[in-house]
């Protein structure tokens, strides 16, 4: 949009909670400064961090949030009577006429020229209230993947929670509702559907039977690149980094195994549960991996982690689209990644990193010596920077995008 086409059209940013606050979340919050080049926007949520109300206010962006905030019940019991869906509709709906910030939803929606919402958990569930008349996008990150995989139903170790033909039996009802919200998503006339990746694309023809556009996630250069990754005085550790909460999904677990007999040692970004985290070091302790867990880093402390690091790994079953190797990319240090998910879209073997098979850790650990030669560190940095460049993942080509898939195209 030129500074001549008048007031900025008006958009309600949706996101169910950001009481997660991982990656899905600050890569919203780090991409609404160049969406604000296109739109007037709002941000609703049922739950706000404190960091990121810092964030919207640093920006300048108005947010509405409940008078008591949104906390996700926790448990297969839980989730079985779909208590999360049930409670995110009744907040959603008290919003309407009363919020924390007093301004009600209700007022918001009548002065908003379209809605965005991003999925996760009580994000569905908004879409009920919004105006027939209103464009709304909605991207699909993935479909929830606890009600269509067993990923998220096994320890660290692999090992089912329960049973999980009972697990699947017991989210039925969730699962039910959950096909139904997107159902209803793709019959209204005004609502485009987008996936974050070619295999999200995949999996929501899959799931729910539709199709869908799509709008890629981002990675600024700029910000990976700040200490200079060209820099030939910057050291090497002996260690790798893998970034998500320690997690069967993420395959924390695998990742300690594979790395054991190399010396090599492991920091993990992102922290985890307790026992998870009790039973990794357990691990790392019986196959002398040294491990180093740090739950939350700075902008500034993760750069300068995964610059001087080996390479950058990860092991994680089937990642939506998967910020890790572009973010290792961006910073000059090898990507080396399980050939799964969305991965495989952003990393060319041999080329802008390594894609290894799961299981043979032979090829991991010839894969870690090829991270330490200079010329492939320079060349798969090289290439990946210019892939990012060639898919368009900025933050200003992906608010382009958002407004041309909203009608808001610059053209019209």
């Amino acid at each position: 949009m030129g500074e001549s086409s008048g007031p900025l059209p008006r958009l309600l940013v949706v996101k169910g909670t950001f009481e997660q606050f991982g990656g899905a979340e600050r890569d919203l919050l780090n991409n609404l400064p160049a969406w604000s080049d296109h739109f007037e926007i709002t941000v609703a949520t049922l739950n706000l961090p404190q960091k990121a109300r810092e964030t919207l206010d640093d920006l300048g962006i108005n947010y509405l949030t409940p008078v008591k905030q949104f906390t996700v019940p926790r448990g297969i019991w839980a989730e079985a009577r779909a208590l999360s869906s049930r409670q995110a509709i009744r907040l959603w709906i008290s919003m309407l006429d009363l919020t924390e910030q007093i301004t009600g939803l209700r007022e918001v929606l009548a002065n908003s020229d379209a809605i965005h919402v991003t999925s996760g958990v009580g994000s569905l569930e908004f879409t009920g209230l919004a105006p027939n008349h209103l464009p709304m996008h909605y991207y699909c990150l993935e479909p929830h993947r606890g009600l269509y995989e067993d990923v998220l139903h096994r320890t660290i170790e692999g090992t089912p929670k329960r049973n999980l033909f009972l697990t699947s039996l017991l989210l039925g009802k969730q699962r039910r509702r959950d096909q139904k919200f997107v159902s209803r998503l793709e019959k209204m006339k005004n609502v485009v559907i987008s996936a974050n990746s070619s295999w999200i694309q995949k999996r929501i023809s899959e799931i729910y039977g539709v199709k869908s556009q799509l709008l890629l996630p981002t990675v600024d250069l700029s910000v990976w690149k700040n200490q200079s990754s060209d820099d030939d005085s910057t050291s090497i550790g002996d260690y790798v980094v893998t970034i998500g909460a320690a997690s069967h999904v993420k395959g924390t677990w695998e990742t300690i195994e594979m790395l054991a007999g190399t010396e090599i040692s492991l920091a993990l970004v992102g922290g985890g549960d307790g026992y998870d985290l009790a039973r990794l070091r357990e691990r790392a302790e019986q196959l002398e991996v040294k491990l180093d867990i740090q739950p939350r880093l700075g902008q500034d402390e993760l750069v300068t982690l995964v610059q001087q690091a080996l390479a950058v790994v990860s092991l994680a079953y089937d990642e939506p689209f998967g910020l890790t190797p572009i973010e290792a990319q961006a910073a000059g240090t090898p990507a080396l990644m399980v050939a799964e998910g969305g991965f495989q879209y952003t990393v060319e073997d041999g080329v802008s990193g390594r894609m290894l098979p799961r299981g043979d850790w032979s090829a991991w650990h010839q894969a870690l010596q090829e991270a330490s030669e200079a010329s492939n560190r320079e060349s798969w940095a090289k290439h990946g920077q210019e892939n990012i460049e060639q898919m368009g993942l900025t933050p200003q080509n992906q608010a382009t995008r958002l407004a041309d898939i909203l009608g808001f195209s610059e053209d019209e």
